[in-house]
């Protein structure tokens, strides 16, 4: 929601999707833009869950992805995919959502009692460089193949 804002003040016009309905949002976009919490040095972006998915549809459609990201979050390690390195959040998190004040049982508000069965929440995601146009730096605009210098 940061660089959301900070774009809205920039005036650039934007919309806010949920990632349910981002194929639906992507009819009418231009450029994508996305943070970043980390850039490997082999180009790929570490960021928050979904990332990889808005940019994987938005490369589908053409249209290009880019990355605001501060040179501090560029790192000299490599990463393949999201379970070599992670972060993992609350699962009961995944457990009855819901859009009202008062939360219904959902199919997993039992989990805890099914031994079987665990939850895992991931906070962050990989997306490779392939489906990243360009990054947007305060030393100015890069291809993310240029990370590593």
């Amino acid at each position: 929601k940061k660089l959301l804002n900070r774009l809205v003040d920039a005036g650039i016009n934007c919309t806010y999707a949920f990632l349910h309905a981002v194929g639906f949002a992507m009819r009418d976009v231009s450029k994508v833009f996305l943070g970043a919490h980390a850039f490997m040095s082999n180009g790929a972006l570490y960021s928050r869950v979904g990332t990889a998915m808005v940019a994987m549809m938005a490369k589908e459609k053409n249209i290009p992805v880019i990355i605001c990201c501060e040179t501090y979050k560029f790192t000299d390690k490599v990463q393949l995919d999201s379970f070599v390195m992670n972060e993992q959040g609350n699962p009961n998190d995944m457990v009855n959502i819901s859009t009202t004040s008062t939360p219904k049982p959902g199919l997993l508000s039992e989990w805890l009692n099914k031994p079987d069965l665990k939850l895992l929440n991931l906070l962050y995601d990989l997306t490779p460089s392939k489906y990243i146009t360009t990054v947007i730096t305060e030393v100015g605009m890069i291809p993310c193949t240029s990370v590593p210098v």
